[in-house]
């Protein structure tokens, strides 16, 4: 009889343990390029927020968010508002959604861009200028002098125009992942001169650097996060095609500011230099922004290295950037003209260390398996199938832009004549359009509406979705239908992310549509190469 029980007892026990939960782990891999291997880790579970990236969008630009009738946008915060595309009036019609209570954040956040836009008119206005407050240059009073950055301004820097772009003057080596060869173009003769900016330390390695990082998706995809070495301090950065300002969450921040994010300390690096007197301030129209102190230090990316690098040490920061815990800052990758230190602007990493590169070029290839790379100095022709095709850009607005004067849906393509141009932006999650081919593109879904809970073209999860492409030059960049959707907004209604730039003077070409495409940037030739990304 005891041994009976004695037995079950033992059973009992052994099933109880093999039935216990296992502590979660990090699923990680590893991805072998070349002759190393780089660990990977990959986040999974998390649901993006539409809203999220809408804002995140809205307030780079300074933008105000409209209805598809033209009316400035306001949050319903009980029955959202719909925009019926397929009847024969857009006037706007209240329907009762099933997904009230999965959308009840959403419709929180959109509450309180709503306030802000009655309060604040949600408009973009360049501060007037003020004197930046000198910074000691010492490491010890590094904290103390961050409290003067806070009333920095953004200094107004005028746009420095280029040479037009000559094809005949345009030479590219296009290498495998074995070796890289420099061949470099020439800057033109009549090429304006560059901004007086602080010169950076010329690297050791010659003409020939390249350096190469993973593109880590987080948020399920809504940013890609790489790895960058700041005086011997690993950070995870968003590269940032959009803005020209490499800024860091900074040890001055309080711990309730850093919480789970990786912060740069200049006392433990022993290259970091105070730049005496220099502040930088980025603030959005909606109250959100960065601000703090500036100073050089050593910049690494994958190998490719800048030894006196301008960092801007942040000493503030919204709680827009706070809640994302994912990025410890930015890497701005737009042309130098657009970086906000006052009172004299820095380069960006890629114009400091273009004339040392292999090429003058960087390369982005994003993917949401966690395998995207960006690459510096070099092609990789093994990312990319077909001939890469390049279109000039113009520089002289600061961003990577270009004409786009034509679009496709489901095959039937359209040639616009008042097109609005458009940026090549990695650091924006979403496509941005001009509203009137946004609202072609969801005429052709039955189920597809504006909904103001979330502030832009929701539709039923369950549609085949058309193909759509859009035109970079003369290069068509498509993005298959099953890779239109954003992020679902409840288990039967999704978000596209094909959204409307609200009539604003400039279309945004985000990772929607990055992600199925190998792009590359030259600095030298002002030019941007495209080609569908290897499979």
């Amino acid at each position: 009889m005891h041994r009976t029980l004695a037995l079950l007892l033992v059973a009992l026990l052994a099933t109880v343990a093999l039935a216990a939960p296992t502590a979660k782990q990090a699923t990680t891999n590893t991805l072998k390029k070349r002759s190393f291997t780089i660990p990977r880790i990959r986040k999974t579970g998390y649901i993006r927020k539409p809203s999220e990236a809408m804002g995140r969008a809205y307030r780079k630009f300074g933008w105000s968010m409209t209805t598809p009738d033209g009316s400035p946008w306001v949050a319903v915060s009980k029955t959202p508002t719909t925009i019926n595309l397929h009847a024969n009036t857009s006037a706007p019609s209240n329907t009762t959604s099933s997904d009230q209570s999965i959308a009840t954040n959403d419709r929180h956040l959109s509450d309180l861009r709503s306030w802000l836009y009655a309060t604040f008119s949600w408009g973009y206005e360049t501060p007037a200028a003020s004197s930046a407050v000198a910074a000691p240059s010492t490491q010890a009073t590094y904290a103390a002098a961050s409290s003067a950055a806070h009333s920095s301004a953004v200094a107004s820097s005028a746009a420095v125009s280029y040479a037009a772009y000559s094809s005949a003057a345009t030479s590219f080596t296009v290498t495998t992942s074995a070796a890289a060869a420099a061949t470099a173009t020439p800057a033109p003769a009549d090429a304006a001169p560059a901004p007086d900016y602080a010169a950076p330390a010329p690297s050791a390695d010659g003409n020939d650097e390249t350096g190469e990082v993973l593109a880590t998706p987080a948020d399920n995809g809504a940013e890609y996060l790489s790895p960058v070495t700041i005086g011997g301090q690993k950070l995870d950065l968003n590269f940032d095609t959009g803005s020209s300002d490499l800024w860091v969450f900074s040890t001055a921040l309080t711990s309730a500011q850093i919480g789970e994010h990786s912060a740069y300390d200049p006392s433990k690096s022993s290259s970091y230099q105070q730049l005496d007197g220099s502040t930088f301030s980025l603030s959005y129209g909606d109250g959100s922004g960065a601000a703090g102190v500036v100073g050089f230090d050593t910049v690494d990316i994958g190998g490719a290295t800048v030894t006196r690098q301008a960092i801007e040490l942040a000493t503030s920061v919204s709680s827009a950037f706070v809640s994302d815990a994912d990025s410890d800052g930015l890497v701005g990758l737009a042309f130098s003209t657009l970086n906000s230190v006052s009172p004299r602007p820095q380069k960006t990493f890629f114009d400091n260390i273009m004339s040392e590169l292999a090429q003058p070029v960087f390369t982005a290839a994003l993917d949401l398996d966690g395998s995207g790379t960006y690459e510096f100095g070099t092609i990789d022709s093994s990312k990319f199938t077909g001939d890469l095709q390049f279109t000039p850009v113009n520089a002289s607005s600061g961003f990577w832009q270009v004409d786009s004067n034509r679009y496709s849906i489901g095959g039937k393509d359209c040639d616009r004549t008042n097109a609005s141009p458009a940026i090549i932006d990695t650091g924006t999650s979403l496509l941005l359009l001009d509203p009137e081919v946004v609202q072609a593109y969801y005429a052709d879904i039955p189920s597809a509406s504006y909904d103001s809970t979330v502030g832009g073209y929701t539709y039923d999860c369950s549609e085949s979705l058309p193909e759509f492409a859009v035109a970079v030059g003369d290069y068509m960049a498509n993005i298959p239908g099953s890779g239109i959707t954003f992020a679902p907004v409840s288990t039967k209604t999704c978000f596209g992310g094909v959204q409307s730039n609200s009539g604003s003077d400039l279309q945004i070409f985000g990772d929607v549509l990055l992600k199925h495409h190998f792009v590359v940037f030259n600095g030298q030739s002002e030019v941007i190469g495209m080609a569908a990304k290897a499979e």
